[in-house]
C-alpha cells in the first residue's frame, strides 16, 4: 500500500471504492491498534518546542498522547479542553485552559499576549 496516496474525497465512502491500485478506500485517519505515522519526527518536535500545546483530548490515547512527555524541562504546557482529563497532573509548566477549543484559543492568545 502506498501510504502517501491520499484523495480529497467528498461523498460517502462505499467498499467497492478503491484507489487506482485497486485497494479499498478508507479514512485517513489513525485506527485504535494501528501505527502513528510520524510519531518520531513528532516527538523530535517536542523535544525543540517553544511552547507545547495540547488541544481537545482526553489524553487516553496512546501514543499520541506521550508526546507532552517528550517536551524539555522548563517549556510551558497549555492543555485547552473543556472537560480536562486529570491524567495529565503533574506535568511541569502546566496551564489547564477548561474552555472549547474556539474560546480557549482566544484565552490563550490573551495570555501569550500578555508575555
Amino acid at each position: 500500500a502506498d501510504e502517501t496516496l491520499v484523495y480529497e474525497w467528498k461523498k460517502d465512502l462505499n467498499v467497492g471504492d478503491v484507489c487506482k491500485y485497486g485497494s479499498q478506500l478508507r479514512p485517513h485517519i489513525v485506527w485504535f491498534g494501528e501505527a502513528v505515522p510520524k510519531l518520531e519526527e513528532a516527538a523530535q518536535i517536542a523535544m525543540t518546542a517553544d511552547i507545547f500545546l495540547i488541544i481537545g483530548t482526553s489524553m487516553q490515547v496512546y501514543p499520541a498522547a506521550g508526546l507532552v512527555q517528550f517536551v524539555q524541562q522548563g517549556t510551558p504546557v497549555y492543555y485547552i479542553d473543556p472537560h480536562p482529563s486529570t491524567s495529565i497532573q503533574g506535568i511541569p509548566n502546566l496551564t489547564v485552559i477548561p474552555e472549547k477549543a474556539t474560546s480557549g484559543m482566544e484565552k490563550l492568545a490573551g495570555i501569550l499576549n500578555q508575555n
